[in-house]
């Protein structure tokens, strides 16, 4: 796992709290028995899945003909 694949999904997290917070004001939802566990759990979950996928992008031989990228 390279260190792009560990600090991809942090980064989406960090990025991702200020409107979760808000939606759990707004909407009255207490936010670390809910999704703040989740979140840290999603987070170290998506770490290998990162990973995963790199590798499996990189792979130009498994992409459709004519794929942009």
């Amino acid at each position: 796992m390279s260190a792009r694949d560990f600090w991809r999904p942090i980064f989406g997290t960090v990025l991702l709290q200020p409107p979760t917070a808000l939606w759990c004001y707004i909407t009255d939802i207490p936010y670390w028995s809910n999704l703040g566990i989740f979140t840290i759990v999603a987070t170290i979950y998506l770490m290998p899945v990162y990973a995963l996928y790199e590798r499996w992008w990189d792979r130009p031989e498994e992409k459709p003909a004519g794929w942009p990228y």
